[in-house]
């Protein structure tokens, strides 16, 4: 009987993969053998796997519900062997569109192999080499271009995703591990054109007009002699205008992800970033403005997303195509609520086969496939992983993440002892050198001074290190410990009375250091809180926005876990009385003949 490991390594999909690949691939992969006719897929469901078909046949019908008709089939499909659906919903999960029925084909019963999306893309994390070897190749067969090996083109597009560029920026906006961009842009560079044409025309022009004007005064004359110095003058201001402008216009960026709406604003004038997100799922709306001729000629202009965050409205301004904003919230807001719905049905099933003790229509086939565990870093016990661990400005532990200031601010509290080292180093000079001090006779001194100002030191170091911001699965904590135990005060709210994060660096010294502040805007009797001079602070946005969704999501199933519950001990209920033939009739039976 061929391996899970055999049959990979043959298939299409993967053939160009290393032994090692195929090893680890065949571990994170699932087999099963259906009995004939036993459900594959059921319509409407969630779909994040990808099925290979390994052995027997596999049927597909979409059906159609229709109040006239009731239900009829609209497409039908037989999957046989290495056969499979969909290599994309490893990347981007999505409905199923059909009913899948196993058949025996040959007296063979039905066997597929099933990968799950996210192990499969943290199968990609731990292994980026195996990314390039899952390149779509494609011939042309019979006058249409077919894929003969890797990944379908939209798959591996989605795929290349996981490696964007973005994710190593984090001056720009930090991306989660399982976030995939769906659409990212500047401003429109038509919108820079109009910025900077009549700077740019004047850079030509006036300096020009000026050295001709100075030019045509007499050659003795004090105004001729600056005919340089003016025209360059201006040309030089003119040219930093242009170059405020370009530069401004570069670090301003709009992105979509499959999970959220993501605004950065730079603001030149100030060296303010301001960082606004929403998550897809409180978009509420979207409208394109052309207001000009200009605008719709070169097709640019504003989308107004409204959202039901605290920030109401989020402006992707000036932008080429803004319509493709909007198709793309139009795509992801339908597929967000198409996929809570087919989660609701779908654990809506696994409910009701629970309760009523339903025999699982497959039979699993060696070992079950083993559940990747997010990429972590690895823990080693060295003394650099030791003060890492203790000093570094962000620290994963088991069910929290730990945050501290900014080096630099550290640095600018031990400035004071620091510059008292250095005067007492030269006071001790000074007396050595020119007072005929020995350095035995000040020996004392300097040693009771420099241990008062070591301990003043380490007391600034430690007070620093102690002030963290705390993250786990359901707080989001401010801490302000004084060092050696001399007091500490808590700050802390409910992660699921959060309403929104702002992040931001507020100066230009943040912003060349990239640090700033994260607002955590609270609901309740809390009040907002606020993790200041911190790192980086759209990964510590972005680090929040994961928590809060994994959290909704939990919430989420498990109030649908209760209701479902309720639903399926309602039907155990009314089977039960039905059985015992106890409900009425609430309908009229025959009607009676007319007298």
């Amino acid at each position: 009987m061929t391996t899970k490991a055999e049959f990979l390594q043959k298939h299409p999909l993967f053939k160009e993969l290393e032994d090692y690949h195929i090893e680890a691939l065949a571990q994170i992969t699932d087999e099963a053998q259906y009995e004939n006719g036993g459900m594959v897929a059921f319509q409407r469901d969630v779909a994040d796997s990808l099925y290979i078909v390994k052995s027997g046949r596999l049927y597909a019908e979409t059906r159609q519900d229709d109040i006239e008709n009731n239900s009829y089939v609209v497409e039908t499909r037989d999957y046989l062997v290495n056969d499979y659906f969909q290599d994309d919903w490893l990347f981007e999960p999505n409905v199923h569109p059909a009913n899948v029925k196993a058949k025996s084909h040959r007296d063979k019963p039905a066997t597929v192999l099933i990968i799950s999306g996210t192990n499969f893309v943290r199968f990609l994390l731990q292994y980026p080499d195996a990314l390039p070897l899952l390149e779509t190749e494609e011939e042309e067969i019979d006058g249409q271009i077919v894929t003969v090996a890797g990944l379908s083109p939209y798959a591996y597009e989605e795929a290349q995703k996981l490696f964007s560029t973005a994710k190593r920026r984090r001056t720009v906006i930090s991306i989660l591990p399982d976030e995939l961009v769906e659409y990212s842009s500047r401003r429109s560079r038509l919108y820079l054109l109009v910025q900077t044409f009549f700077p740019v025309l004047a850079m030509l022009l006036l300096p020009l007009l000026i050295f001709t004007f100075f030019n045509s005064q007499p050659a003795d004359s004090f105004l001729f002699n600056l005919r340089y110095w003016v025209s360059g003058i201006f040309f030089v201001i003119l040219l930093l205008v242009v170059l405020f402008q370009t530069l401004d216009w570069s670090n301003d960026y709009f992105v979509i992800t499959n999970k959220r709406v993501v605004h950065r604003e730079f603001d030149l004038r100030t060296f303010r970033v301001d960082i606004k997100t929403a998550r897809i799922d409180q978009v509420q709306s979207v409208e394109i403005a052309k207001p000009t001729f200009i605008t719709n000629l070169f097709n640019f202009g504003t989308a107004r997303i409204t959202t039901a965050s605290a920030f109401g409205t989020i402006f992707f301004d000036n932008i080429d195509n803004p319509i493709e904003v909007k198709e793309t919230l139009d795509r992801q807001s339908k597929r967000v609520k198409s996929l809570d719905a087919s989660l609701e049905q779908s654990m809506l099933r696994e409910t009701f086969s629970d309760h009523f003790a339903v025999k699982p229509q497959y039979q699993p086939v060696g070992e079950k496939a083993t559940i990747l565990p997010p990429a972590k870093p690895t823990r080693r016990d060295t003394l650099w992983w030791r003060l890492r661990q203790r000093y570094f400005w962000r620290v994963e532990e088991e069910n929290a993440i730990i945050y501290r200031k900014h080096f630099l601010v550290v640095i600018i509290e031990s400035v004071i002892p620091l510059g008292l080292a250095l005067l007492g180093a030269v006071v001790a000079f000074v007396l050595i050198r020119f007072f005929e001090f020995t350095f035995q006779q000040l020996l004392p001194a300097l040693i009771l001074f420099y241990s008062i100002d070591l301990l003043w030191l380490i007391w600034r170091v430690e007070d620093w290190r102690n002030d963290m911001f705390q993250l786990t699965d359901r707080l989001i904590v401010d801490i302000d410990r004084r060092p050696f135990g001399f007091g500490e005060s808590r700050k802390q709210a409910l992660l699921s009375n959060i309403q929104n994060v702002n992040a931001f660096t507020p100066g230009l010294i943040h912003t060349i250091f990239n640090y700033g502040n994260v607002e955590i805007e609270t609901a309740g009797a809390e009040s907002n809180l606020v993790f200041e001079d911190i790192p980086y602070p759209s990964v510590i946005q972005s680090d929040i926005f994961a928590q809060l969704e994994n959290m909704l999501q939990q919430q989420r199933r498990r109030r649908r876990g209760t209701r479902h519950k309720e639903y399926a001990l309602l039907m155990d209920v009314y089977k039960q009385t039905m059985e015992q033939d106890r409900i009425p009739d609430r309908t009229p039976g025959d009607v009676p003949d007319l007298p």
